[in-house]
């Protein structure tokens, strides 16, 4: 019963894919479909039209597996060791390091905004999650 509950749940994250897909293709958006479809997903998340439970399991599961997808990349950038050795490729992987970098701080200063932000309108409406 719990796979095909998570099956069903990760059917829902291709529907989405899918429409934004075509999407994308009939109205000649220059964005990928991924996106117009998971943008979609969110707004109707944020809307409360799809519930967050719904989807948690698929989105476990789909999280869990996401390694995965980085192994071909990381692979194929072996393939060009030479390059990445010489100045130009330096310098590309310390514009890589650095942008790296720039996303995690600037992505743990949101979240702290956020949970700072969370943290106050509880306080001032009285709900605490400890309770």
């Amino acid at each position: 019963m719990r796979g095909m509950k998570l099956l069903i749940q990760v059917a829902v994250f291709y529907f989405f894919y899918k429409i934004g897909v075509v999407l994308q293709s009939t109205l000649e958006i220059p964005v990928p479909g991924s996106i117009i479809g998971m943008v979609l997903l969110l707004v109707l998340l944020l809307t409360g039209l799809v519930k967050e439970r719904y989807l948690h399991g698929g989105a476990n599961l789909l999280l869990f597996y996401l390694p995965l997808f980085f192994v071909p990349a990381t692979v194929g950038v072996m393939n060009h060791f030479r390059f990445l050795s010489k100045t130009e490729g330096l310098i590309m992987l310390l514009a890589l390091l650095v942008g790296t970098i720039m996303v995690l701080v600037s992505s743990g200063l949101v979240a702290q905004k956020t949970a700072a932000s969370v943290d106050n309108k509880a306080e001032a409406t009285g709900v605490m999650d400890d309770e």
